[in-house]
């Protein structure tokens, strides 16, 4: 995997985690990807409870039935 250096400011609070690392820069790589896949499942989350109205109104529709299920928001 290639990588590239980035000049970044953060603030005294997250340097003083970061001081903790052994690895900063793989600390900070997969913060970034959990933080990236978690705004991803918010947002699919979201949309889909925006349809839920449709789908409890409409009898055809029943894909997003189970819309409460864990199964649903770990999926990616």
């Amino acid at each position: 995997m290639s990588t590239q250096r980035l000049n970044v400011t953060l603030p005294d609070n997250v340097i003083e985690i970061l001081k903790t690392k052994k690895n900063k820069s793989g600390f900070l790589s997969e913060a970034v990807i959990e933080k990236a896949i978690n705004d991803r499942k918010k947002e699919i989350a979201e949309k889909a409870n925006k349809l839920r109205a449709y789908y409890e109104t409409e009898d055809d529709l029943n894909s997003l039935a189970s819309l409460d299920s864990q199964d649903f928001l770990e999926r990616e």
